[in-house]
């Protein structure tokens, strides 16, 4: 009965400390404070921390928003979303094709966007249920992802579109004459929508637009067909092309800056990604290059499997790595220092991967068959799951937010894999040399629905072994509606305080203060109040100190 009330207070909120870690041991006393709340897919009203027993501070929302092709203007492909460490199906919604569905789709506020090439429809679909909000007919060649960007959905189709995001209406759209389509994903910033144009198969027109007007503010010309996407950086932007070379533009002019010719047939879908000063990119060569942003210069390139004859996915890239599979049968995992292999495995990919939590995720694909999403370790390459999709392959690039890992599979079916939406909190934390322990606590229509407490230790000299839970703190009966007993250990005797503390960090009451010999101790609560009123059911934390050192339990009350 009184873990079916547990469930009940706590319905299906959640909340976990991911850093710092429980009992580990510091050497600065600047780190992050990282949460991830569970809250029936809506967003907390307020995320809380208290540090040992101080005044409760806000703890922001860390947006995992991924907004355009591979996750940002960079196309980094990485998200500090968590991520589903299992095949579960959140949802599925049959808003895609079972041939040529190369779309990715993007999720900006609890809302997903995704074009159908099949059906030459963009949709809005709740990121939580998978609902459709709104669709919109647009004209067919649709390859890529949409960008969405202060409020509107930019579309490269056969025009340049771009729609209201919440409404689905046409704000304004721009076609150019003689026009064949648009290609690639769109690059927005600084009130500027960047759309690459294919008049022929052998060469590109550059347009820059105004993001809310679709006023042409500058259009240029190189040689070369394009089905790769613009990668956008500080004002410069990054344009690879079939049969020909790699681009830097002056995003404010559209002046030539550099160019790189170093792969003889160019580049075939695969698209620059930006990382440090550095970009990486998969040629129509089978060779992977790293090229410095700022000459064009290739620092390293690195000739993959013979019998390679290019490589369409872009490189995703984090934790120094970059990830992708190639046409044949391996997902490589590359250092991006000099190209060297990390780790290999087996894999075929068209589309790219998605990388959050140490794990990288693909749709397997280019080979008319075996249609997978795949989960693998980002440290060793193993599968950690995947999942069989009633079609013959994926071409679709995942996005992964709050959670959730949205992909689009050629089996009419446009997935989302999670248990739910996940919010990730984020801020520093300053704390102090010694044991430490922090309260999160996530709030809802003003009440704590969900808390957690972490004690770990700093020092200011270095690594120290860490002092463990030298007092085997316990509460029990827990949860409890009369009283509940907290026992202890001391190894050595000398003054101790046991109180217990709401979730904003507010004692609640005193149980002892004072000096205790070494050995086991045991005190009562029985819900009562230092100021002699009785707390309510709800979550409570127990705090024993003894000897400079910290130790604490979670309790819960529950009355009848």
């Amino acid at each position: 009965m009184a873990f079916t009330l547990l469930a009940s207070l706590l319905g299906a909120t959640g909340l976990f400390i991911t850093e710092p870690v429980q009992g580990q041991t510091y050497a600065g006393d600047w780190l992050s404070i990282r949460a991830i709340v569970e809250n029936e897919n809506l967003v907390p009203d307020s995320v809380v921390c208290v540090l040992n027993g101080g005044a409760p501070s806000a703890v922001p929302r860390l947006s995992t928003d991924w907004f355009t092709y591979m996750a940002n203007d960079e196309h980094t492909g990485f998200s500090q979303s968590p991520a589903p460490l299992d095949a579960t199906v959140l949802w599925t919604a049959p808003v895609t094709g079972d041939t040529h569905e190369f779309c990715s789709p993007v999720v900006v506020n609890g809302i997903v966007y995704f074009v159908s090439d099949e059906q030459s429809i963009a949709y809005a679909l709740d990121a939580a249920t998978g609902t459709i909000l709104w669709q919109y007919g647009v004209n067919d060649h649709v390859d890529d992802a949409v960008t969405v960007y202060e409020g509107n959905v930019y579309i490269a189709a056969d025009s340049a579109w771009c729609l209201n995001a919440v409404t689905g209406q046409r704000v304004w759209a721009f076609k150019p004459s003689p026009g064949f389509k648009m290609n690639g994903t769109p690059a927005v910033g600084e009130g500027v929508a960047y759309f690459t144009h294919v008049p022929d198969w052998s060469s590109v027109q550059v347009f820059a637009l105004d993001a809310f007007t679709g006023e042409v503010l500058w259009s240029v010309q190189h040689t070369g067909y394009t089905t790769g996407c613009l990668t956008l950086h500080e004002g410069v932007l990054y344009l690879p092309t079939f049969n020909n070379s790699l681009y830097a533009i002056d995003a404010g002019t559209g002046q030539t800056l550099w160019t790189n010719s170093d792969a003889a047939s160019g580049y075939w879908d695969s698209s620059p990604v930006y990382v440090d000063g550095m970009l990486y990119i998969c040629g129509n060569d089978g060779v992977v290059r790293g090229i410095n942003a700022g000459t064009g210069v290739t620092e390293w390139e690195r000739s993959l499997t013979a019998g390679v004859r290019y490589i369409a996915a872009t490189p995703a890239c984090a934790y120094e790595r970059l990830f992708f599979a190639d046409q044949v049968d391996s997902f490589h995992c590359l250092s991006v220092l000099d190209g060297s292999t990390v780790w290999s495995t087996e894999g075929v990919q068209h589309g790219s991967t998605g990388l959050a939590d140490n794990v990288a995720f693909f749709g397997q694909g280019a080979d008319r068959s075996n249609g997978q999403v795949r989960a693998l370790d980002c440290e060793t390459g193993q599968v950690i799951w995947s999942y069989q999709t009633g079609g013959t392959e994926i071409f679709s690039s995942p996005a992964i937010t709050d959670g959730v890992v949205y992909i689009a599979g050629m089996d009419w079916n446009l997935y989302a894999f999670g248990t739910g939406l996940k919010f990730t909190y984020l801020d520093d934390l300053f704390a102090q040399v010694g044991q430490n322990t922090v309260i999160v606590t996530s709030y809802a229509g003003g009440t704590a629905v969900a808390a957690d407490t972490v004690d770990f230790y700093v020092t200011g000299t270095g690594i120290t072994l860490d002092p463990g839970r030298r007092f085997n703190l316990a509460a029990s009966p827990n949860p409890f509606d009369a009283f509940a007993s907290v026992s202890f250990r001391l190894e050595a005797s000398g003054y101790s305080s046991l109180a217990v503390f709401d979730l904003s960090g507010r004692m609640v009451t005193s149980l002892f203060e004072g000096t205790l010999p070494s050995g086991e101790h045991s005190f009562h609560w029985d819900g009562s109040c230092a100021d002699g009123g009785t707390a309510p059911t709800g979550l409570y934390i127990c705090r024993l100190e003894s000897g400079g050192t910290l130790e604490t339990t979670g309790m819960c009350l529950l009355r009848k």
